[in-house]
């Protein structure tokens, strides 16, 4: 009977991806039993996303990626579970694709064809995917599934964590258990991406981190909940002055925002609160370490400091693109020259310093986060060639790149 039911439901995973020309996949557990569909889609898209996907307490429902595309999934009985999609991305982002290529492993060479492919699968709303999941259910399992009871989410930003932050998460989610271990090693490896972000002065970036951090847990410190979060916050605010000490900035500011961090936190007596401070606690390092690190004035935020803020953003969102400073003075309603030399007035340094600066610093967490090859790096980061990925890296931070891989490995 067993073996007729997986024949039953290869062919239903063929014709569906046939008439939906979505890829549908069949799954028994985490094991994966069949890959349909009408676009070479290799690898699998939905790479990025299984722990999501196979999470056991969601029986069906849609999960809603940062490109905002749309994947249904059905658990059906004796472990078997149906996914569908992605459907086509209703608003794609030119850095979040990128990451997301160079995170599936999709050669170089490759990336065109593959984003054809992507591009190709129809447009499906939220709500079409949910009755498609809701169908599922009710042809396969016999049983009348309400529209009402299946889960969305609503917040696509939460794997941007996986993407963007938590690199081993996104790169090794076939492999990772939703078990206590695997949970404190996502912790371990979210936290030390927090102070990386801390230690170069980025405050965008690590709100964006914090908006929405991966599932992890931290070692159990106190039976009481309320007592674990503020022990957590105590915790954050002691090494988060040390990685801003690395950063730049002075001890005694660190030390003395640290004292009143944990000074607010024992005043504070419910967890929303806390777990806000504990946030905000962190990007207030990191904007410390910014404004030292670029000698930005609090008092100069609204002339040098948002034309400061303006090049940091247009940077962010090409960072993987060659960036040449007459195209960032055009998009950003500058002349070169005037760019050139407010940005240096301001921050110390030249536009071209800082973006490779900036180019090098995601680098780094490219070299401790994953395996990839520094000709695959380079590549990524638009660097003519691995030497002279290595030669800037170089100049940088004052060792080559495999010298820090190891060192932070």
């Amino acid at each position: 009977m067993e073996e007729l039911q997986q024949e039953q439901l290869l062919f239903l995973c063929r014709s569906l991806a046939r008439a939906t020309n979505m890829a549908v996949r069949l799954y028994r557990g985490q094991e994966r039993v069949c890959f349909e569909s009408v676009y070479p889609l290799r690898p699998d898209p939905a790479g990025l996303f299984l722990p999501q996907l196979l999470e056991e307490r969601h029986s069906a429902g849609v999960y809603t990626t940062p490109l905002y595309q749309f994947y249904g999934f059905a658990a059906l009985r004796d472990g078997w579970r149906i996914i569908v999609g992605p459907s086509r991305m209703e608003y794609p982002d030119a850095r979040l694709i990128e990451e997301q290529l160079f995170l599936l492993g999709v050669p170089p060479q490759e990336k065109e064809a593959y984003l054809r492919c992507l591009n190709c699968v129809p447009l499906v709303s939220a709500e079409r995917m949910g009755w498609l999941t809701a169908f599922l259910l009710t042809a396969v399992e016999q049983r009348t599934c309400s529209i009402d009871t299946l889960y969305v989410n609503v917040r696509p930003e939460e794997h941007r964590a996986a993407v963007q932050a938590g690199y081993v998460q996104a790169q090794e989610a076939e492999r990772w258990q939703a078990d206590t271990q695997a949970l404190r090693d996502r912790a371990y490896q979210f936290e030390k991406l927090i102070l990386s972000y801390i230690r170069q002065g980025e405050p965008a970036h690590l709100q964006n981190l914090l908006n929405a951090p991966p599932a992890a847990q931290a070692g159990k410190m106190s039976e009481d909940t309320l007592r674990q979060i503020k022990n957590t916050c105590v915790c954050m605010a002691t090494i988060a002055s040390r990685a801003a000490i690395d950063g730049g900035l002075d001890s005694r500011t660190a030390f003395r925002m640290s004292d009143l961090y944990i000074q607010k936190t024992e005043l504070l007596q419910d967890i929303p609160s806390l777990e806000k401070l504990r946030a905000d606690l962190c990007v207030d390092f990191a904007e410390q370490v910014r404004r030292v690190r670029y000698r930005v004035l609090p008092e100069s935020e609204e002339s040098g400091g948002s034309l400061f803020a303006s090049c940091a953003e247009y940077v962010a969102q090409n960072i993987y693109n060659p960036i040449r400073a007459e195209e960032m003075a055009r998009t950003l309603g500058y002349t070169r020259s005037y760019l050139s030399s407010q940005f240096r007035q301001c921050t110390g340094m030249t536009l071209t310093q800082y973006v490779l600066q900036e180019k090098i610093f995601e680098a780094q967490r490219m070299l401790e986060f994953t395996d990839k090859s520094l000709t695959e790096i380079a590549a990524l980061f638009s660097f003519s060639s691995q030497s002279h990925f290595q030669n800037v890296f170089k100049r940088v931070t004052g060792e080559t790149p495999m010298e820090y891989r190891k060192r932070v490995k």
